[in-house]
This record gives C-alpha cells, sequence and structure tokens, in this order.
C-alpha cells in the first residue's frame, strides 16, 4: 500500500546539517500545529516547545553536548513535558491535590510519550514543508543550561532537543528491523527478535561498508552502552523537577 504520506513517512532521514536559509514563522506555526493536533494524555496537552534563538545559548548547549546542529539550526527548540499548564485556574484545595498526582512516574511517563508523539508529528510536517529535522534525547545533557536561562517552573522537565532547517545534505535512509524486530502475535517471541535481530546486523553491516565503516547494529550498540557515561546528575533531575520517581 502506498500513498503521499506514506511516502514520507517511510522515506524518513534524520537532518544534521542545514542551509543558511532562514525558517519563517509561518512554517513554525505550521509545524507546532500538526504536532499540537495529536493524541495525548487525557487531553492535559502536557508539551511545550521552547525554542531558543539566543545564538550564545545555542553554542554553549552545542559545547555541552556535542551536536553542531543545534547551533547551525535554523530553529531550535527544546520539548519539554509541561504539567505547569494544568494547574492554571484550579482552586489552592483542588491544586494540592492536583500537584500531588502530576508528580507520580506514570504522570511523568504518559507526558514523555505524549512528548514523543508531538515530536513524531513535527518531523512529519517539517518534511511536508520541504524541511529537514533531527530529535535528540542527548540534548538532555544541558538540562542545567535549560534550567539556568528558560525559568522553567516546577513539573515542567525537559526531554527532547528538536532542530529544523533546510537541508544541507542527502544522508540516505538508514535501515530499520524488519518488522519481525517489532511486531509479535499473543507473546514476546525472543527467538523471532534473535533472528530479526542477526538478519538486520548483516544488514547494518553492510550498510556501514559501503560508507567505509567498520560496523554493524550489536558493533554500535556495544560501543553506545559500554562508554563511559555519569548519568547520576541526569537521574536526579526529574525529581527536582517535583516528580517523585
Amino acid at each position: 500500500m502506498s500513498n503521499p504520506v506514506l511516502e514520507l513517512l517511510n522515506n524518513h532521514r534524520s537532518i544534521r546539517a542545514y542551509t543558511d536559509e532562514p525558517v519563517t514563522d509561518d512554517m513554525v506555526a505550521t509545524i507546532l500545529s500538526a504536532a499540537n493536533a495529536g493524541p495525548n494524555m487525557n487531553n492535559y496537552q502536557p508539551v511545550t516547545f521552547i525554542e531558543i534563538t539566543d545564538q550564545a545559548l545555542k553554542a554553549a548547549v552545542t559545547a555541552q553536548v556535542g551536536m553542531d546542529y543545534i547551533e547551525s539550526a535554523a530553529r531550535y527548540f527544546v520539548v519539554a513535558v509541561d504539567f505547569n499548564k494544568d494547574l492554571i485556574g484550579l482552586t489552592p484545595e483542588v491544586r494540592a491535590l492536583a500537584e500531588a498526582r502530576l508528580a507520580t512516574y506514570p504522570m511523568l511517563e504518559g507526558g514523555i510519550v505524549s512528548a514523543g508523539v508531538a515530536l513524531g508529528r513535527a518531523q512529519v510536517a517539517a518534511e511536508a514543508i520541504g524541511l529537514g529535522s533531527v530529535t535528540m534525547a542527548g540534548a538532555l545533557g544541558a538540562f542545567e543550561l535549560y534550567e539556568k536561562h528558560l525559568k522553567l517552573p516546577q513539573l515542567v522537565k525537559v526531554v527532547m532537543g528538536f532542530s529544523i532547517g533546510f537541508p544541507a545534505q542527502e544522508p540516505g535512509i538508514k535501515p530499520k528491523l524488519p518488522l519481525t524486530g517489532m511486531w509479535m502475535k499473543d507473546h514476546y517471541d525472543q527467538a523471532q527478535l534473535e533472528a530479526a535481530v542477526a538478519d538486520y546486523d548483516d544488514t547494518m553491516t553492510a550498510y556501514y561498508a559501503a560508507r567505509g565503516v567498520d560496523s554493524s547494529w550489536v558493533k554500535n550498540n556495544t560501543k553506545l552502552l559500554t562508554r563511559p557515561r555519569d548519568y547520576t546528575a541526569l537521574g536526579q533531575y526529574p525529581k527536582q523537577k517535583g516528580f517523585k520517581i
């Protein structure tokens, strides 16, 4: 089955290099309207896109996390779970009860899922109007800078970065796991998954080799999951924002 929407979805590329052509406010409004129109947890609408326009701050974030496509992007946003908006208009008594509920881990998890849905829709909308984009979990590594400069209240926690601009590269489509690596029936099938990963590892070995790189999916996962990283501060960050995880 095929149609223009499915073709757009199946031809996704993460863009990490951008031209100097400006992205207009009308384009951003189009993208964020599409993101905002999607489903979310209980219609709490617990997602906020905060654009950083200060080029010096974008440069500082880039230096912190090592992602040049933050500083060089025409528009850069941090995407936050935002339950502060749901407290507005409540009486003091109701607000106290609401804050206790919103601070729980299941609410944070629902907010993160809602943010992921919004980001996926934003990427498709950006690509539909000729822009490129990239989402970045690693941008969270600069959370201290966001907290220092963005005036984020309690129950508002950054979860991702999002850059958009006109593409200055054609990176090609990165292969993904076959459907047997994500579609199971009736129970979790470890044997099916291991077979899918083995096939995919061969695919990724060839993909990297065509780019002059000696790697595979398993090798890349090994590198990423064993390199030294101290997640202590990131692990405490949700608690700093009032979430009782």
